[in-house]
């Protein structure tokens, strides 16, 4: 699991801990459960067609060069 510590504004911060009477572990439940929904509704959780394309196209950038050439990297980084 990751940790992610995010900075509040007092008004915002005095409304959660009223909210949930300073219980921390209810603030983050809330604040997961938001985040969780917002990324469903919005769309950055990218799905399996999505994955398969950027997949896709990074199989068709390494098959479009030359066999046995060193062109690969950026401009002018060549052996």
């Amino acid at each position: 699991m990751k940790y992610l510590k995010l900075k509040l504004d007092d008004d915002t911060y005095q409304y959660l801990k009223v909210k949930f009477n300073g219980d921390k572990n209810a603030i983050e439940g809330f604040v997961k459960k938001i985040l969780s929904k917002e990324i469903k509704e919005t769309g950055l959780n990218p799905n399996d067609s999505e994955k398969k394309d950027i997949n896709e196209n990074l199989e068709n950038y390494l098959k479009s060069s030359k066999p046995g050439s060193r062109s690969y990297g950026i401009k002018g980084q060549g052996w």
